[in-house]
């Protein structure tokens, strides 16, 4: 029980003064003892007699009694100290005419026990007050480590994590936590081996982690399991079973409710009370350890040495923790196995690195994490990126917004491809931007397929227009040639260089448009289709094509190197297209013109090279190895690099342009090499 309101030891110990109760049946001693003590600006005398019905209940330090006083009030003494666990500091005055004090405490008997301190007669002041001090700080002592001790025991009662304590290896308390974790009352776990409350397959772990502590070490966590019991008593009944009490301050085991229990201050442990008596019936426990799965809960436990013998074991339930893992691992899951590129970028650094990358942005990007993470996206941009759209990507990062683009990118490979990217903002609890979670989609079939339906309307609306007014207007010219030549009227002459000429120009008009349609036909049935892909050598397929193109132009040099071994590439359809439209542009294009066709092995990659030496390809015409976008403004007149641009990408090869040290054209195609076959 805690002490009463009136000797709250908390109210007395911040006075400058020392309440000292004087129980003192002879009245003289009593009159100058009680001078005495108020005449020092140290000491409060109150005085009280020994036939006092409650002598106790006035707020004191210190007890002064002479021997009559004594024996009138041992047996509320006796009582007054077992009712409270704050020291009650004794001080007995023995008059000359008792004898010596130690003769007195004798005949004294059980009262002389509750007997702290002596004083003989005559008395000197000085020496009164010392004593008096000095028991006074024992009291207040005392009373700060009880203070401290409830603390401690508040703190560990209501603690979430569950807290044992064991004395060589059993189990001496268990706080609420501990006892609701088991599933038991408190007091039903005590005495219990502390081993057999973990299974079986962790007991030496935990055995040497008890002995660590032990011996006044700190064991390292461990990860293991509490099973829920079933405390039966010693005949088979049961004990204690279920959910302990969840009152909000729930007493300590084996104490009756209400009860306030002194605990070792290192431990926690509850100190010896008359409801020791309750503890000490609990039976030895029997621990069942069901088998369901809803009986082991996982913890993780750390044994601490917790002095005069004792071990602390913190307790901490893992399931919560174990769920949000599972969640996390179950989003991280959801994110890696996503069918769309997801990356988060920590928004808090310069840099604005990537942290996460999943799986499906690894595949798009054919990098790994080391070459990912930390790394602004930015390093996937290339030349011809567009910087109108990356501007309006960084003006929406700086605001803090979302945004949508499509951007062209460049994989590991060289290969380029277009990603439809949507970031959103991820937002700290102060509101501001702490990362950026990024959404990537690999779009470059579909803007492939816009770019050829830009083409084909470019091609339908101007190419192919075009040509056909060249086709009528030189029919009229022809058609006018025929009525005069039909005419009676002998004036009019017949102009047949007129009329060759506006066949001829027909005819390069139909022939312009056949070749469209050709190249056409030909991505389709070479690339565009499943047609022959059987592995053929790159550098018969280039020899055959440029040699050809080389004997139907007599006035033009074609050169042609190829690599001594084999590069072998998955069919002849898609490269022999290749060679043919950049070969037949230079030289269609160039003054008796000098073309330079080689190719080379770079690692695992046909190298196909083809420069000229004109003028070079006007930046216009050539959007299509560079940007791979044409403006309603800037377009080239023909089709041709589209078919190379496009069939290149179908085969998963790049194009690009360079200028010629001469400031001729140089274009450069890359096309996998299969079966690993290439030559050193």
């Amino acid at each position: 029980m805690t002490d009463s309101p009136r000797t709250d030891p908390t109210a007395e110990s911040d006075s400058p003064q020392i309440p000292v109760l004087v129980v003192v049946e002879d009245s003289a001693d009593c009159r100058l003892l009680r001078e005495w003590l108020a005449e020092s600006d140290e000491f409060t005398p109150r005085v009280v007699g020994a036939d006092d019905p409650a002598p106790f209940d006035a707020a004191f330090d210190v007890c002064l009694f002479d021997v009559d006083g004594l024996r009138g009030v041992a047996g509320a003494l006796a009582a007054h100290r077992k009712s409270t666990s704050t020291y009650t500091p004794t001080l007995l005055f023995v008059p000359e005419r008792y004898g010596d004090a130690e003769t007195v405490l004798g005949r004294l008997g059980d009262a002389g026990d509750h007997v702290d301190d002596v004083i003989d007669a005559p008395i000197r002041r000085a020496n009164l007050a010392r004593r008096l001090r000095t028991l006074a700080r024992a009291r207040r002592f005392s009373t700060r480590l009880e203070q401290s001790r409830d603390r401690h025991q508040r703190l560990v009662r209501r603690l979430p994590d569950a807290v044992f304590v064991c004395a060589d290896g059993r189990v001496t308390y268990a706080n609420p936590a501990a006892a609701s974790l088991l599933g038991v009352d408190p007091a039903a776990v005590r005495t219990a081996e502390f081993v057999d409350l973990v299974p079986e397959v962790d007991r030496d772990s935990v055995a040497r982690a008890l002995e660590t502590a032990a011996a006044g070490g700190r064991s390292e966590p461990i990860e293991t399991a509490l099973h829920r019991t079933v405390i039966r008593n010693a005949d088979g009944g049961t004990e204690r079973a279920g959910p302990a009490s969840s009152s909000p301050e729930p007493a300590d085991a084996g104490t009756p409710e209400g009860t306030d229990v002194a605990t070792d201050a290192a431990a926690g442990r509850p100190a010896s009370t008359e409801a020791d008596a309750v503890n000490d019936s609990v039976p030895e426990p029997l621990i069942d350890s069901p088998s369901e799965p809803a009986s082991r809960i996982p913890v993780e436990l750390t044994a601490i040495d917790g002095g005069s013998g004792d071990v602390q074991v913190v307790v901490h339930d893992l399931r919560q923790r174990r769920e949000r893992e599972e969640r996390l691992a179950l989003y991280r899951r959801a994110m890696d196995e996503a069918t769309v590129g997801i990356t988060i970028a920590d928004h808090s650094t310069e840099e604005e690195g990537l942290i996460y990358a999943n799986e499906e942005f690894k595949r798009l990007t054919g990098l790994g994490d080391d070459d990912l993470l930390g790394h602004n996206p930015r390093i996937l941009q290339t030349d011809a990126t567009n910087p109108g759209t990356v501007a309006q990507l960084r003006r929406a990062i700086d605001r803090g917004e979302e945004a949508s683009v499509v951007l062209l990118n460049r994989r590991s490979d060289g290969r380029r491809w277009y990603s439809a990217l949507d970031i959103s903002p991820i937002r700290g609890a102060d509101g501001d931007v702490t990362h950026y979670l990024g959404f990537q989609r690999d779009v470059t079939e579909r803007v492939s397929h816009e770019q050829r339906l830009s083409v084909l309307d470019r091609v339908l609306r101007h190419n192919i227009r075009n040509r056909l007014n060249v086709v009528l207007g030189y029919a009229d010219r022809a058609q006018r040639v025929a009525e005069s030549a039909d005419s009676t009227d002998d004036s009019l002459v017949v102009d047949l260089d007129d009329l060759r000429g506006a066949l001829d120009r027909i005819r390069e008009a139909a022939t312009d448009i056949l070749d469209l349609s050709d190249s056409a036909r030909r991505f389709r049935e070479d690339v565009g289709a499943d047609g022959d892909d059987d592995p053929v050598d790159a550098g018969t397929v280039v020899v055959d094509v440029a040699s050809a193109l080389a004997a139907a132009a007599p006035d033009a040099t074609v050169l042609v190197s190829t690599p001594d071994g084999p590069a072998t590439v998955a069919g002849a359809g898609a490269l022999s297209l290749v060679v043919d439209e950049l070969v037949s542009n230079a030289l269609e294009h160039v003054e008796d013109p000098t073309v330079h066709v080689s190719l080379s092995v770079a690692a695992d990659e046909a190298v196909l090279r083809v420069a000229d030496d004109g003028s070079g390809i006007t930046p216009d015409s050539r959007a299509p190895l560079d940007s791979g976008a044409e403006t309603p403004t800037e377009h080239g007149q023909g089709v041709g690099l589209w078919l190379v641009r496009w069939t290149v990408d179908a085969v998963g090869g790049t194009v690009g342009y360079e200028e010629g040290s001469d400031g001729g054209a140089v274009v450069i195609a890359r096309i996998p090499i299969v079966n690993g076959d290439a030559a050193a």
